[in-house]
């Protein structure tokens, strides 16, 4: 027979999720979906990116750091690629991502695959009054097609039909959701005078634009201070500033400027927290573990069921996949 929850933990997740919570989605969110995750991305790099002579040996380097069995972020940001690489590194990624990340469009437009975060949507706009807020590292387009396929209206910056151009999130309108991709996106292009803007996936490869996506490495804070990267970022800040509740699905806790705004708000003690993903990452631990209060609870796969952590202790809930987002929405529906 499955193990119930404690009824602390359950009324600490219905809690966050009635609060209407900022949602950060990080890469552990798309990989249910196919998306590739570090890993299997640092071995498409290394088997396609293909250097010009003369930067052979910065390549080499980098391959080498990556055959050491050292993390793709480490490895980018221990060789100082140049800005030539750097930019095939970009290509490289979005390549891979992009087949994918159509892969899972052409299951929803078949009816094969509804969205959990989109249910989750669904149900935070009917409860909300405020705007959804949607902060993500990952350059794929879940979110924008949650959004989608629950017909809610979604503001990520751009403006326009089919060229659009950043123009900051809207003070005017009333979108239901606000989305800050703070690392860029699949479909975000710098054009020919160094303006952002956004264009479907056929009309920019035929262009020849240079993809808008922050890649780990040594120049990454510097491209952040850029637009659409810095206003981005100002709006998440405001987001987590703001936030009645956060909740954390597929995310690792690795990217430093949203753990550091995530650390501010754990310390406070009084936000809750909630973290849901198929392996808590050490970081994600340790960020459990030093709350100043049990406000902060993770959610990880467990054999046939899932693992509750909390700031001093830890239950097992047998027979139930809480740490997925299509059991855990379950709870408040």
């Amino acid at each position: 027979m499955p193990q119930p929850m404690s009824v602390t933990s359950l009324k600490l997740i219905q809690k966050c999720l009635s609060l209407v919570p900022v949602i950060v989605l990080g890469s552990g969110a798309s990989a249910a979906y196919g998306f590739a995750g570090m890993p299997q991305l640092a071995d498409h790099l290394v088997n396609h990116v293909v250097p010009d002579p003369k930067e052979q040996d910065r390549w080499l380097a980098f391959r080498t750091a990556i055959a050491s069995g050292l993390d793709l972020e480490n490895a980018l940001h221990q060789v100082d690629l140049s800005s030539m690489l750097e930019q095939q590194v970009v290509q490289a990624t979005r390549q891979l991502l992009l087949q994918q990340d159509i892969s899972l469009m052409r299951r929803m437009q078949r009816g094969e695959l509804a969205l959990p975060l989109g249910v989750l949507l669904q149900f935070l706009s009917r409860t909300a009054k405020q705007k959804i807020k949607i902060v993500t590292t990952n350059y794929d387009r879940l979110a924008e097609y949650a959004a989608d396929q629950v017909r809610l209206r979604l503001d990520n910056g751009y403006c326009g039909q089919y060229e659009k151009h950043f123009q900051g999130f809207s003070r005017f309108h009333a979108p239901q959701i606000e989305l800050m991709k703070v690392h860029g996106s699949l479909d975000w292009f710098r054009s020919g005078d160094g303006a952002p803007v956004s264009l479907p996936d056929h009309a920019a490869d035929a262009c020849g634009m240079s993809p808008l996506m922050v890649t780990p490495g040594v120049r990454k804070y510097e491209l952040t201070h850029q637009e659409p990267f810095r206003s981005m970022i100002a709006k998440a800040d405001e987001a987590f500033a703001n936030a009645s509740a956060i909740l954390c699905v597929g995310y690792g806790f690795h990217d430093n400027h949203i753990h550091l705004k995530l650390v501010e708000r754990m310390r406070q003690g009084k936000t809750p927290i909630l973290i849901a993903t198929k392996r808590l990452s050490d970081s994600a631990l340790q960020f459990i573990r030093s709350a100043p209060t049990s406000a902060v609870l993770g959610l990880e796969e467990y054999d046939q069921g899932t693992r509750i952590v909390y700031l001093n202790s830890e239950e097992i809930v047998e027979g139930a996949s809480l740490w997925s987002l299509d059991a855990l929405i379950q709870l408040v529906l």
